[in-house]
């Protein structure tokens, strides 16, 4: 029986042509993330303290969801944070007249308060004429990016004039027309310099969600600080780089920082906040290891172990 088996192999005609189908391919083995909370915990319990009060708020923009809540809707001063709220409320009312009001409040003021009035260098530098097809942008830099407090405090004068209400209801109204909870919110000024200002972690991230959501996203991105390029955020060393796109904040025992952390499969709005903390650097610890936990939770999402016999990059964080 084998005899005829192997004869009738033998005859069986072989065309060249038809293709020899390939190995087939190991399956990769999928590294499942890391639980989120407990590392976020573990940085918070490392280079927090007991003696701050503190609000971390980070939504994931694909899910619209609040992925971590720490103290998110404690009341706390949130210093320049406060910026956030006037900007992206003055976005939705932007028009030619806003801007011609507000250039006409920076051109008439002080040189030295305002020295990119006076040096091309500084203008190019920060970018104040990189979207020149939408007027006023420079304002909206010079509040964000530069943290500028004549520039806040001009908007939300004019926008509580313009809509003859005074400031917490405007914003309040703003934040209301948006979904936005915004417990406990006061607004005493613009800018941020007053002790007396209360808002939310988790308000500054919901608020951000809706920008991402907006159409003013990319504009209103690109108007936020990066490290290690002109803007706040130049001489602080975050170890997420340009992956991180941010609003900085500090008066006397006030640190925060709000914005989006730009994962490989999402981009997170955040906001964190503390409140009696007398230490840039170890407010900053805390916040790096923050985007740290979150920009690595997010990457184990699509990080891939190679089977056996199978060859991968070895690096999948993105640089």
């Amino acid at each position: 029986m084998l005899l005829v088996l192997i004869l009738a192999l033998a005859f069986v005609p072989f065309n060249a042509d038809t293709p020899v189908p390939p190995p087939p391919r190991p399956t990769a083995v999928p590294v499942y993330r890391f639980d989120l909370k407990p590392g976020l915990d573990a940085q918070v319990r490392t280079y927090g303290s007991a003696g701050w009060r503190t609000g971390i708020a980070i939504y994931s923009c694909s899910r619209d969801s609040l992925l971590y809540d720490l103290g998110a809707y404690l009341p706390l001063s949130p210093a320049s944070n406060q910026k956030l709220l006037v900007t992206a409320c003055a976005l939705e009312h932007w028009d030619s007249s806003f801007v011609r009001v507000l250039d006409a409040r920076l051109d008439s003021t002080d040189l030295r308060a305002h020295l990119h009035r006076a040096n091309r260098k500084f203008v190019d530098s920060l970018g104040l004429n990189a979207r020149p097809d939408f007027p006023g942008y420079r304002h909206l830099v010079l509040a964000d990016r530069e943290s500028d407090n004549s520039e806040a405090e001009w908007m939300l004068e004019i926008l509580s004039r313009d809509h003859a209400t005074d400031a917490s209801r405007l914003i309040s109204s703003f934040l209301d027309e948006r979904g936005v909870n915004h417990p406990s919110l006061r607004i005493w000024d613009g800018c941020g310099l007053s002790h007396r200002n209360r808002t939310t972690a988790g308000t500054l991230a919901g608020l951000l969600v809706t920008v991402y959501e907006s159409k003013w996203r990319d504009l209103f991105i690109s108007t936020l600080a990066v490290p290690g390029r002109p803007g706040t955020l130049i001489r602080r060393n975050l170890d997420v780089g340009p992956h991180v796109a941010a609003k900085t904040g500090y008066i006397n025992g006030v640190f925060s920082l709000s914005g989006f952390l730009f994962g490989q499969t999402d981009t997170f709005a955040f906001s964190f906040i503390v409140n009696g903390c007398g230490s840039g650097t170890r407010a900053y610890e805390l916040f790096n290891s923050l985007l740290n936990t979150v920009y690595n939770w997010d990457a184990g999402e699509t990080a891939i172990a190679p089977a056996a016999g199978f060859v991968t990059d070895a690096n999948t964080k993105q640089n």
